[in-house]
């Protein structure tokens, strides 16, 4: 059975932010946005087989995101 690794970043804000973000996701992630009272609340769950892969994909949203929450 092999090993792996996963985690999941979690976003809070507008919901025209979150929308916007959720449209930055590249294809094969498991991502749940959800929406109440005008705010959004984005987890993107990030699965990878070893800890080097799974840090290089975190690094690549955070790289996406990063000019998109203001």
């Amino acid at each position: 059975m092999a090993d792996k690794c996963s985690t999941a970043l979690e976003w809070r804000g507008s919901a025209e932010i979150g929308l916007r973000l959720s449209n930055l996701i590249p294809d094969g992630f498991d991502y749940e946005l959800t929406e109440e009272n005008g705010e959004a609340f984005l987890v993107v769950n990030v699965t990878a087989d070893n800890l080097e892969s799974l840090r290089e994909a975190v690094d690549n949203l955070l790289t996406i995101f990063s000019d998109q929450d203001q």
